[in-house]
């Protein structure tokens, strides 16, 4: 009898640790994470800590394969290789992220956000707002993805130029030709503040500067000089900001994690947009500097001048409300919202 209890105990024994075994292989797993950024790049740096930090909080019960610099594929197919399973989750940015859901178009919103070079308290709150990042994650999970974090890697985009001359005055722009990202908010912006808009890919930017395609372009700080863009007049001032960069995964993916997994993940993501706002506040202060000691002539739009050039994009704002509706509409309200907190 002794021995047949014991028999009995051993065997629940064994299913117990069959069953925690079984759970562990059910919570247990490796996700698949692409971007097309350079394995040198900031973009890189930052993926590495969050998909560290993912995997050590939740116990390595989560991991992450890493395929950067568009090793499976262009940027532009990453979220549809996501949609359809291909692969787990992205480093994307804002104009990609347009493509599937057009609402990201408000970072190309001209002078929407006053984001200051040493102070990106503003972005954070719009991040955070119900209507701002909330809207976006909300209308992301429509369409089968998770927004899992928004975390920039540069300042918001202004005008550099060619010419060893900075724009102070919105007069400066008129006849020259303007290197962006494409798109009708683009092309309208360009109509507006009476330059010629001419969309060109990064990969072919370098050129079309040294060869007089463009006489400059809408660029952000970071960017210009980490590629040692050929660039000398350069005006600071937070034009747009195409370069907001969101992580993305499967909602599908993000569904199968565990509550606990799950918790984890986002926290992580609110950690990392902490910390990349914080290396760009301090980058592009850095940056600027040293654009300036290369012999770059650097101004920053004065206060009034960015208010008069704010006032005169209004019809693109109205253009992208048009288009887009009562979402967009609360959108630009949370933001001139804040923006108008701040200047108080």
């Amino acid at each position: 009898m002794k021995k047949f209890i014991t028999t009995i105990a051993a065997l629940n024994i064994a299913v117990a640790a069959t069953a925690m075994l079984g759970s562990s292989a059910v919570e247990a797993r490796e996700l698949r994470f692409v971007h097309g950024y350079p394995t040198a790049s900031q973009h890189q740096r930052n993926v590495e800590w969050f998909t560290e930090q993912v995997t050590e909080r939740t116990g390595g019960k989560v991991t992450f394969k890493i395929f950067p610099a568009a090793q499976l594929m262009p940027i532009n197919q990453e979220l549809p290789a996501i949609f359809s399973g291909q692969v787990s989750m992205t480093y994307s940015v804002a104009p990609v992220v347009a493509s599937v859901e057009p609402l990201w178009g408000i970072f190309d919103l001209p002078f929407l956000f006053d984001v200051k070079t040493d102070n990106m308290e503003l972005a954070t709150k719009f991040f955070h707002s119900k209507d701002g990042g909330g809207k976006l994650g909300e209308l992301m999970e429509k369409r089968g993805f998770k927004l899992i974090t928004i975390a920039p890697t540069d300042y918001p985009s202004s005008i550099y130029l060619t010419a060893p001359k900075a724009v102070t005055k919105q007069e400066d722009l008129k006849g020259l030709k303007i290197r962006n990202t494409g798109g009708e908010v683009a092309q309208k912006t360009g109509e507006i503040f009476g330059y010629s808009p001419i969309a060109v890919a990064g990969a072919e930017l370098v050129p079309a500067l040294s060869q007089g395609m463009v006489d400059g372009g809408i660029l952000p700080p970071l960017y210009a000089y980490d590629n040692k863009l050929p660039v000398k007049g350069i005006s600071i001032a937070p034009f747009s900001w195409p370069a907001v960069t969101p992580i993305i995964m499967s909602l599908k993916e993000f569904k199968a994690l565990t509550p606990d997994q799950q918790d984890i993940m986002m926290q992580t993501g609110l950690d990392l947009q902490k910390r990349s706002q914080k290396i760009v506040e301090e980058s592009t202060v850095k940056a600027i500097q040293l654009l300036k000691d290369g012999g770059a002539d650097v101004a920053i739009l004065s206060d009034e001048e960015v208010v008069k050039w704010r006032k005169n994009a209004q019809p693109v704002w109205d253009l992208f409300i048009k288009k887009y509706g009562a979402d967009a509409q609360a959108m630009v309200n949370v933001a001139t919202k804040l923006r108008e907190e701040q200047a108080k």
